[in-house]
């Protein structure tokens, strides 16, 4: 452990930029996942509020906006991320044998939260280029959904879900702002909800592709 210890030091005022750089882009990520999940709710209203709202997007070109918003924002937390976690397989060996060890939820939830993050970054890119390149509406939403993508968009509903939940749990733990069981109970509350908004949604654009 002291081994790794050594490997992950750094100065103590470069580190606390870093941390700052990770803290406000996954913060600025969780507000962006949660806005993009109301803006795909916006099919509950029907077809047609969906379309106008998507038309508002791609009139104002607001969809090139956020792609280039999301992919200097990824880069940001990606390279805040990559310097804090092991990057040799030594290293690596010695966080999973320390994490089998002490048997600690929250030493485990932070692996998963760096190994859902690569996923996540895999799975986003792909639907990002998707997107762009196809662009947005009802219909092609609803093709996409229907025709093979439902397990792509679920998997990174609930891959998203987690990493979120965990970031926000470490930024206000680590911060000391509110008590680990009050905010559990929070954040579940949250990761329950959103996970229901998404689901029905999906459910929805499942059903009108089956229409069409």
């Amino acid at each position: 452990m002291v081994y790794l210890q050594k490997a992950l030091a750094r100065n103590p005022r470069v580190d606390f930029l870093v941390e700052l750089v990770q803290m406000v882009s996954g913060l600025l990520l969780v507000v962006f996942l949660w806005t993009h999940m109301l803006f795909v709710a916006a099919i509950w209203l029907g077809v047609g509020a969906f379309n106008a709202l998507a038309h508002f997007m791609d009139q104002y070109r607001l969809l090139p906006a956020t792609v280039v918003f999301l992919v200097l924002v990824f880069c940001a937390h990606i390279g805040a991320v990559i310097r804090r976690v092991p990057r040799q397989w030594q290293e690596q060996k010695i966080v999973w044998r320390h994490a089998k060890l002490i048997r600690h939820a929250d030493t485990w939830s932070w692996l998963f939260q760096a190994v859902t993050g690569a996923a996540i970054l895999a799975l986003a890119i792909v639907h990002m280029a998707v997107v762009s390149y196809a662009g947005i509406n009802a219909g092609l939403s609803s093709m996409r959904v229907h025709d093979g993508f439902l397990a792509f968009y679920a998997a990174l509903l609930l891959l998203s879900e987690y990493h979120a939940s965990v970031g926000l749990y470490r930024v206000f733990v680590k911060w000391g702002w509110v008590r680990r069981s009050s905010l559990k109970r929070v954040l579940g509350a949250i990761s329950v909800l959103t996970v229901a908004i998404g689901a029905i949604t999906l459910g929805i654009f499942y059903s009108l592709g089956a229409q069409a």
